[in-house]
């Protein structure tokens, strides 16, 4: 497979569809089966690994309802599902579907309706937890299993359903580990599609890269007592240096950023403090507090540069202060997007024939593809959402459902497209 190792942005020059408007009022989405199968998913909080367990169970039930193969497959523990298609040639590479069960925590104070109700609106948005991140699209793959299975299309390929269940995590318990099975190589995936990134625009979103993920943790030391006492190495002096260094590195992305296409996700390395925990008191000065780091690099950063920034960082905080990789991605395989690429050119082919303008990015986040890419199969992140606000890990996170399910026919095209590709791969 051709790698691609710097930022593409290619796009299909095609007719752009309409805005996509809301077609149903409210009662007639809540009647939608499609929409009553992603409710019941949302309804389950997987933000909880204990109820991994219910989804194992809720798959296990849409795939008995369209008589597909089911199995469960724990290398870590934690359950994978995999339901499978079987195509008319199954010898030929097969096509994986992949998307995530479990879902970030939630605020529940602060949304507006709660988060595990999988509430719908008047404006005809679903409401819920994993409603962009990626529940939809898990239902969406079963949703266009279920037409084809309906009209009595069949496909020459094998279609594998997957849900892992730690994605949000880094999939330490789930892709990460499966990949390296025997049941994993047993499926004999040709390629992949996995959760993508929403546009703003008309155009949706493919993504042929992930970002490298770095997750620090630093725990800065220093000297605590009386909170009267003005003391020299003070730990909070410490944590003002990191934040300091931190804020000014990201500056300069930022700085990267705005000279850029706004698309171009690639060519900046993202970075936040998203936790500071400390203190034991209002009077007392404590003697450490921890903060973490979380950083995507860019397609071009060099990871040996990017370890020497933390270790200055690190050598600024003294006082015995510590950094713990909580993770390190180091290399993030490209799928290629050009004629050397069937799956792609059937993927253009498919999008044209809609009407649809796709555009090919870096992903700003990470997902489980990077797992699948590191294997040498070629694989997409793709969603079908667009014109839409990303509410991803956010709160009031919701779906809008005429998007939803237009999003369905665009996977049944696509399947049927792919899934019908001849044997190449000799």
């Amino acid at each position: 497979m051709f790698f691609i190792t710097f930022y593409i942005l290619s796009s299909v020059s095609v007719m752009l569809c309409d805005n996509i408007s809301n077609e149903y009022n409210r009662e007639q989405y809540e009647q939608n089966p499609a929409v009553k199968i992603l409710q019941k998913y949302i309804q389950i909080d997987t933000s909880d690994l204990k109820n991994l367990e219910l989804s194992t169970d809720f798959w296990k039930r849409q795939a008995d309802e369209l008589g597909l193969s089911f199995a469960v497959y724990r290398p870590r523990g934690l359950p994978i599902c995999v339901m499978t298609l079987n195509g008319k040639r199954p010898e030929l590479p097969s096509i994986m579907l992949n998307s995530h069960a479990d879902v970030v925590p939630t605020n529940t104070g602060k949304w507006t309706y709660p988060p595990f109700s999988g509430h719908i609106d008047e404006n005809g948005y679903l409401h819920g937890r994993g409603a962009q991140d990626t529940k939809d699209v898990g239902v969406q793959y079963i949703e266009a299993i279920r037409k084809l299975i309906r009209n009595n299309v069949t496909l020459d390929r094998t279609v594998h359903i997957t849900v892992m269940p730690d994605e949000e995590t880094g999939g330490s318990r789930g892709m990460l580990p499966f990949v390296e099975t025997e049941d994993f190589k047993s499926l004999n995936i040709g390629f992949a599609f996995d959760e993508g990134y929403p546009s703003r625009n008309d155009a949706m979103y493919v993504s042929y890269q992930d970002k490298r993920p770095w997750q620090a943790k630093y725990t800065i030391r220093g000297n605590g007592g009386h909170s009267s006492i003005v003391k020299n190495g003070n730990v909070i002096e410490g944590l003002q240096r990191l934040i300091n260094n931190i804020m000014e590195f990201r500056k300069e992305q930022v700085q990267i950023m705005t000279t850029k296409d706004a698309n171009d996700f690639g060519a900046y390395t993202s970075v936040n403090i998203n936790m500071i925990e400390g203190g034991v008191a209002p009077n007392v000065i404590p003697k450490e507090i921890v903060a973490v780091v979380d950083m995507r690099l860019s397609v071009t950063a060099d990871v040996n540069n990017v370890e020497n920034m933390f270790n200055s960082w690190l050598n600024e905080l003294g006082y015995n202060s510590t950094v713990e990789y909580l993770r390190r991605v180091e290399y993030s395989p490209a799928t290629a997007v050009d004629n050397s690429n069937p799956y792609w050119i059937a993927m253009q082919e498919t999008m044209m024939e809609l009407g649809i303008t796709v555009d090919a990015i870096v992903c700003p986040a990470a997902s489980d593809l990077i797992a699948i890419r590191s294997k040498g199969i070629p694989a997409l992140g793709f969603t079908t959402k667009r014109n839409v606000l990303s509410k991803a890990h956010d709160i009031n996170e919701y779906i809008d459902l005429n998007t939803f399910i237009k999003g369905i026919d665009v996977y049944v095209a696509l399947l049927k497209k792919i899934c019908n590709l001849p044997d190449f791969s000799k």
